[in-house]
């Protein structure tokens, strides 16, 4: 009896956590998405909406982060400082964001090397943020935020295996 219960008990937590997992494919696909747009638009060098397209993508890493946290506990003081900084970092200089965010030098220490494939849906894009508020003029600077657009979708299945 106490086998059978077990059992049940261990393919509940499995069905569980699979719908759990399927739930959040959407917002997933949805980033995926968002972040290949962005790219072909970068692709083309069309400035019109890259601001806001990087800035969708912010608010999306938002909530994945969250999703994240759930699985990754041990990430929960570095993804709540990232997110506090979010909505401010795309005022930063490139060279702020690159020591603060992308070097951690404004997060706190990194326990878990997991916790890092999450940070970049949101610190790469915020570049990019960042970067068309200030003007992408020349090719390298287009290329520049190509990659780092690249790098978000880089990331996304390391993220995916997260939720």
């Amino acid at each position: 009896m106490k086998a059978i219960t077990l059992l049940i008990t261990i393919t509940l937590g499995l069905i569980t956590s699979t719908s759990h997992a399927e739930s959040q494919q959407p917002l997933i696909k949805t980033y995926q998405t968002q972040a290949q747009l962005l790219l072909k638009q970068l692709d083309d060098k069309a400035a019109d909406n890259i601001e806001s397209q990087s800035q969708v993508l912010v608010k999306l890493s938002k909530t994945i982060i969250q999703q994240v946290n759930q699985n990754l506990p041990q990430c929960t003081e570095y993804f709540t400082a990232l997110s506090n900084a979010a909505d401010t970092m795309a005022q930063l200089t490139l060279e702020e964001i690159e020591a603060g965010y992308h070097a951690d030098g404004l997060l706190p220490e990194l326990k878990d090397a997991t916790c890092y494939h999450a940070k970049d849906l949101l610190v790469h894009p915020a570049t990019v943020q960042a970067m068309a508020r200030i003007g992408i003029k020349t090719n390298k600077e287009w290329t520049q935020a190509k990659h780092e657009i690249e790098e978000v979708l880089a990331h996304l299945s390391a993220v995916n295996s997260q939720l």
